[in-house]
């Protein structure tokens, strides 16, 4: 008889990978799908080889999606609303398994497994919100949490006799405790320590995303803009002018992969930072940019400074400005 086949959501943390292991070792051939945003450090965790080391020991298929430029759409208007950050984790979790429904599909893959955990996730992982995904996704009984089985309703996996409930979890709450004891009995040893996984939950990130979707419209905000927020300082002087400057030698090099359709200001004396502004539009907003850049150049914080500048391909010059006061500077910023 052919292995029955399932299609396991896989991140790089802790509970996805126990939840793809658990149902493999009932006999299940597994195929792993992991999606990421370019804007979240899981991005540079796959671009290393990261995800597929640690899947490698599961010896099972990864599929790795990008899904940025689909998802941007929804998470500018979530239909289910945001969570403590910008994380719309309910409507990220439907994209997710109508993703992994047509992979389904196209497999003949019968059911999906995640590494949700009842009561895990304020928003998007108590029983209401899981049987809401479940029968909105066209998944009712197709979806296998095995980390909280035994606090849920027989699936069709179980009803069915594919896997054993009673070699299944009935995990709950916030604690890995019992994620880090199921580790040791399964002899699991390359695995992420739990952390506080997506980026859009972030405090200081989400806060310069309200910023950008407050002060840009929707249809103008791309995935490189959602990139841009992870680095450098940031400030917002007028609705249309956004000011990104660089906090040391690391975060310039990351700008400078931000330069193009951006003005670029930095200081023609001595040192200073790398300055990328948006949306200069008059020689008001070019000498705030100016004075901006001058502000962080240097110790000295009253003396006229040379600041150059230059749009690639279009203008370039320099301009002979005092920097910014402290509290002017603070007010701009996000």
């Amino acid at each position: 008889m052919k292995k029955i086949k399932a299609i396991a959501l896989i991140s790089s943390g802790l509970d996805s990978l126990l939840a793809a292991r658990i149902v493999s070792d009932l006999g299940i051939e597994i195929h792993g799908v992991c999606f990421f945003f370019q804007f979240d450090p899981l991005a540079e965790k796959i671009k290393r080889g990261e995800v597929e080391e640690l899947v490698r020991p599961l010896s099972i298929p990864l599929t790795v999606v990008d899904m940025s430029e689909a998802f941007l759409p929804i998470l500018l208007s979530p239909e289910h609303g945001y969570g403590s950050g910008v994380n719309p984790c309910i409507d990220c979790h439907l994209y997710m398994l109508r993703y992994a429904k047509e992979k389904m599909d196209a497999i003949g893959a019968r059911f999906i497994v995640t590494g949700e955990v009842v009561g895990q996730r304020p928003m998007s992982q108590t029983k209401p919100t899981l049987f809401h995904i479940e029968k909105v996704s066209g998944l009712k009984g197709r979806i296998l949490r095995p980390l909280s089985a035994k606090l849920l309703p027989p699936t069709v996996p179980e009803e069915q006799g594919w896997v054993d409930r009673n070699q299944l979890y009935g995990f709950s709450g916030r604690s890995r405790k019992a994620q880090l004891d199921l580790v040791k009995r399964l002899g699991i040893r390359h695995f992420n320590a739990p952390a506080g996984g997506c980026i859009l939950t972030e405090p200081n990130y989400a806060h310069r995303a309200k910023a950008l979707f407050r002060h840009r419209p929707k249809d103008r905000i791309s995935v490189e803009d959602m990139q841009l927020l992870r680095f450098g300082r940031h400030f917002w002087p007028k609705d249309h002018l956004h000011i990104v400057v660089g906090r040391d030698e690391k975060d310039n090099r990351a700008l400078e992969e931000f330069q193009q359709g951006r003005w670029v200001f930095y200081a023609k004396e001595g040192e200073g930072p790398l300055v990328l502004v948006s949306d200069v539009k008059d020689e008001s907003d070019l000498a705030i940019a100016a004075g901006m850049t001058a502000r962080y150049c240097g110790q000295n914080k009253t003396s006229k400074m040379r600041i150059g500048y230059q749009r690639l391909g279009k203008r370039e010059g320099e301009v002979y400005v005092r920097p910014l006061l402290d509290s002017v500077v603070e007010a701009w910023r996000v």
